[in-house]
């Protein structure tokens, strides 16, 4: 099996799990509105499963790391800081696309090809599941303009390593070409070696602050 069929067959499957989770949504909420309910009780939203998402995902990390001996030389660990500012740059570079009418598969399956080189295959599902895959372009959408990280900053973590990835933090600033007010993003990255590059393989920050913005009535 080539290489191209099996990011093929990765991407399919992350689709169909995209569309049978939304597919879900819906069903609850057509249920919730076909039958009254007797007692108010809160309604699950996208971004509500986001949190929760980030929460397990954070939870897992934090239970389950523990710090160990792998070391990488001061090289390595430069190709890596070089490797995790390309992709966040990358990421939350969006020009001129996001006045384009699109589905939101059609997002989804853009943000994966800008996006499927710099993380593992467990992180594209799930920042795709969370919607954090298409965020920088929901924020250009809400705000109406392009946008680009601005005085990003990546730094080492210590423990340098959990169970073999390189740890590392950071801070940028996302900034709006309209003059709105630029968005602080502070957050932590694991990244993992392969044989030639290095893969992210996690990602948490404020997601909150930026999922609160894009959900906020105009």
């Amino acid at each position: 099996m080539t290489q191209a069929t099996k990011k093929r067959k990765s991407r399919l499957f992350i689709m169909g799990s995209v569309v049978l989770l939304l597919a879900v949504m819906t069903g609850c909420q057509q249920s919730q509105s076909a039958t009254p309910a007797t007692t108010e009780q809160p309604s699950t939203t996208p971004t509500q499963t986001t949190e929760n998402a980030a929460s397990n995902q954070a939870n897992s990390i934090s239970t389950s790391s523990k710090a160990d001996s792998t070391t990488f030389t001061e090289e390595q660990v430069e190709q890596a800081i070089q490797f995790a500012a390309n992709y966040k740059k990358d990421q939350y570079t969006v020009g001129e696309e996001y006045k384009k009418k699109t589905s939101l598969e059609e997002m989804i399956e853009q943000e994966m090809t800008k996006n499927e080189s710099y993380l593992t295959e467990k992180q594209l599902q799930y920042q795709t599941v969370s919607r954090l895959l298409t965020l920088p372009m929901q924020l250009a959408v809400k705000k109406q303009s392009t946008l680009s990280p601005e005085d990003l900053e990546i730094h080492k973590k210590e423990p340098q390593t959990r169970q073999g990835v390189l740890q590392l933090s950071y801070t940028m600033k996302i900034a709006f070409a309209n003059g709105e007010p630029s968005i602080p993003v502070e957050g932590e990255l694991q990244l993992q070696p392969t044989a030639d590059t290095w893969k992210v393989s996690y990602d948490v920050f404020n997601h909150n602050d930026l999922f609160n913005i894009i959900n906020a009535k105009s």
